[in-house]
């Protein structure tokens, strides 16, 4: 008789994400780094033991836009760090070098999505240079997804090895050969269908009027799809704007979303009718998602395909989400999912029984 099979859990695709569609921007990042769990992953990719001096201090200086952060290493030695959230360029790394001077920094840490070969060999020439008095160290930063929810991060240093070949004219070799692949030619984009087309045109006019409004929320890159995001306060948290097409519906939703997603929900939830005061806006609470939650309101009765009526949607759009901003930013900030505490199991969830278009979320 064949031995029974023990019952094993099923394994999920993994996927690798682009930074962009969790962190909306560098600030983001670097509220999300701060976090000590978050901090942690950094420090053993590196092995390093970097602290945080002045926790006040820091965080008022993300919210100032400065585009890196000082922590101390365990000698109390001033680390810098900076984030890009895609390739490298030669702006940033002039940035970079600048900010290291002004800070005196002796450790430099340069995290991003991919860095261009120049860059690699421009920070092994700088090491050369300043061996002994400072130091630059690129980390490559990953972002990967198991089915729909589960995320997972993962900093890698990238070694300097392909930036010596390249200081001595030889180019870096194939991963997979000994021979250099050929280049493979850039494919030509998709066009555009007429709804993505449409899907643009509105968001690109929504953009224009919240970036010459001075909004405080801010307009980020137009897309074809019918969901455009936007940063608020920290990781885990996202502005919506939705185009429901199907429920001839608009939506402004904040959609959190994570493993502390309900807990951080729930600490909102107890300020439910002051936010509604404070928004003057009829507010949807939803938290029938198993690793998210969303706050949202709706304006029905809309045609998107008429675009005599996009600048009354696009109106009432910036409305909503400067209200949105305006109440739960400093509450987000906050949020602390260990302070949460559970009460007694509910029949059913909190919602207000209405479907969100969740498919339509970017």
């Amino acid at each position: 008789m064949r031995p029974k099979r023990s019952a094993k859990p099923k394994l999920g695709r993994l996927e690798k994400i682009d930074p962009v569609d969790y962190w909306q921007s560098p600030a983001d990042f670097q509220h999300w780094l701060i976090e000590p769990e978050n901090l942690e992953l950094l420090n053993e990719a590196l092995g390093l033991e970097l602290a945080i001096a002045d926790p006040a201090a820091l965080v008022d200086a993300i919210d100032e836009d400065l585009n890196y952060l000082t922590l101390v290493d365990a000698g109390d030695i001033p680390v810098l760090i900076t984030v890009q959230m895609g390739t490298t360029d030669a702006t940033h790394l002039g940035e970079l070098i600048a900010w290291a001077a002004a800070e005196s920094a002796t450790s430099v840490i340069w995290i991003a999505a991919d860095f261009a070969a120049d860059q690699q060999l421009a920070l092994g020439w700088l090491n050369q240079l300043g061996a002994g008095a400072v130091t630059f160290t690129a980390v490559e930063l990953e972002l990967w997804q198991i089915g729909k929810n589960a995320m997972a991060v993962n900093f890698t240093p990238v070694e300097e090895d392909g930036a010596t070949d390249l200081a001595e004219g030889i180019a870096p070799k194939s991963a997979d050969s000994g021979a250099e692949p050929d280049p493979e030619t850039e494919p030509e984009p998709e066009p555009l269908t007429e709804l993505q087309q449409e899907n643009l045109d509105f968001w690109s006019g929504l953009c224009d009027r919240l970036d010459r409004q001075g909004s405080l929320v801010k307009p980020g890159s137009p897309t074809p799809e019918a969901t455009l995001g936007f940063a608020i306060a920290r990781a885990g948290f996202r502005l919506n704007a939705i185009l429901d097409r199907d429920h001839h519906s608009l939506y402004t939703e904040l959609l959190l979303s994570g493993i502390d997603a309900h807990p951080h929900f729930y600490l909102l939830a107890h300020e439910k009718e002051l936010i509604a005061d404070e928004t003057d806006l009829p507010l949807i609470w939803d938290d029938a998602g198993e690793h998210t939650c969303v706050v949202a309101t709706v304006l029905e009765g809309v045609n998107v395909g008429d675009r005599d009526r996009w600048p009354d949607y696009q109106a009432w759009f910036c409305h909503c989400l400067e209200r949105f901003y305006e109440a739960f930013f400093d509450r987000i900030k906050q949020l602390d999912a260990a302070a949460y505490q559970p009460l007694p199991r509910r029949s059913a969830p909190l919602t207000d029984a209405l479907i969100l278009p969740a498919s339509q979320r970017g």
